[in-house]
């Protein structure tokens, strides 16, 4: 298999927060701003970032979601099929989590979450009793109806037909965090959790990976979030502001297998990633997957663009590619998953040699809704490309 070649860059601002076994181990390699030994990256699916879109590499394509609003993230099951989840149009209290096949349009089965946030990112969990999904809950109501800063993370047993809030299911909670989102790799038994900090105008990413068995033993614990937030007055429900009791399991008692720092902003004050917008995180035993990215304000003389970053758990950055499929509006058009060239990355998974990015499309078309109602509407369109 081919060796993706190592660029190690010092970054200053960015500091590597290790468990005590691995400092222990390499105590003069942990100061901020120093070279450190890389890890060894064998994967080569980096290396076909630069093909360009084709039928090859289109997973999923063109796919309307039960409201006119793009994904924000997905999973792919062990059996192919595509769990996504969006917030739900202009209910913006309510996250829709819907699981389809490949390319079927408008998938039946969906789940509706209540005040949980944005969903930046989400993973699936298979089970003998059934798939569990991991998303960021007890979401802040904005000014402007928005819910995000999320301050714990849900495991919540996916059943089509149903409506839950935040205190279905199993809570984890990290003291302190803010902007909580997970991911899970299930085989390599391993729960990431990424959150932000925003310090002198950029925003701080802090990654930090556990056992996932581990992680399920923790008895439920009493406790206060530590900010307030305000949620409801939608659906003629009363607007609520408080610090809210939960019971959770607490993250702070688990040693984590590595824990490090990445500040957005790539190029300014010697930043590794973050040049777009993030758009969503995966893990691997020594690896963060970071992927970001940009529409191109459905100006068809622009190009969109996404960028996949891997970083090792000693803050070496490994590769840094653009996605080249992103790029070419003439080429998105021609392949019918968008009449102006937008294409906005949405949601990245890793399975084993495989890696999964989505993105949103748009396209001027004719709807039948569900109700039966049909209208020409500017739709928003799930795609997932594989590499």
């Amino acid at each position: 298999m081919k060796k993706i070649t190592v660029t190690i860059l010092k970054a200053v601002l960015y500091v590597g927060v290790l468990t005590p076994l691995l400092s222990a181990c390499e105590k003069d390699q942990a100061t901020a701003g120093q070279t450190r030994p890389s890890v060894k990256f064998e994967k080569d699916f980096m290396e076909r970032l630069h093909f360009p879109l084709s039928d090859a590499i289109i997973y999923s394509k063109g796919v309307g979601l039960n409201r006119n609003a793009i994904i924000q993230s997905f999973d792919i099951a062990k059996d192919g099929s595509i769990y996504y989840n969006q917030i739900a149009g202009n209910t913006l209290h309510q996250m829709n989590i819907i699981h389809g096949q490949p390319g079927e349009e408008n998938p039946g089965e969906m789940m509706v979450l209540e005040y949980f946030g944005h969903g930046s990112n989400m993973a699936i969990e298979e089970t003998k009793h059934g798939t569990y999904i991991w998303m960021g809950s007890y979401g802040n109501k904005g000014s402007d109806g928005t819910y995000g800063g999320s301050q714990a993370i849900s495991r919540i047993k996916f059943v089509p037909g149903t409506t839950v809030q935040c205190d279905a299911g199993e809570t984890f909670y990290l003291p302190g965090a803010k902007n909580i989102h997970p991911a899970i790799n299930q085989e390599k038994d391993l729960l990431g959790i990424e959150f932000s900090e925003k310090k002198s105008g950029f925003y701080i990413r802090n990654f930090i990976v556990y056992r996932l068995s581990e992680a399920m033993k923790l008895e439920p614990e009493k406790m206060k979030l530590a900010e307030k937030i305000t949620y409801g007055g939608e659906d003629q429900r009363p607007e609520v502001s408080e610090i809210t009791e939960i019971s959770a399991r607490n993250l702070s008692r688990l040693e984590a297998l590595f824990h490090i720092k990445l500040a957005d902003g790539f190029g300014d004050n010697g930043g590794l990633v973050g040049k777009y917008a993030f758009q969503g995180f995966d893990i691997d035993e020594e690896f963060i997957y970071y992927y970001e990215g940009w529409g191109n304000d459905n100006d068809p003389k622009k190009s969109s663009h996404a960028i996949v970053s891997v970083v090792d758990k000693r803050l070496n950055l490994l590769s840094r590619k653009e996605v080249k499929a992103f790029e070419d509006p003439d080429l998105l058009m021609k392949f019918d998953m968008s009449d102006r060239g937008y294409f906005e990355a949405e949601g990245i998974k890793i399975k084993g040699n495989k890696l999964y990015i989505g993105g949103a499309t748009r396209k001027i078309m004719k709807v039948t809704w569900p109700n039966g109602k049909v209208e020409n509407i500017d739709r928003r369109l799930a795609n997932i490309l594989v590499y």
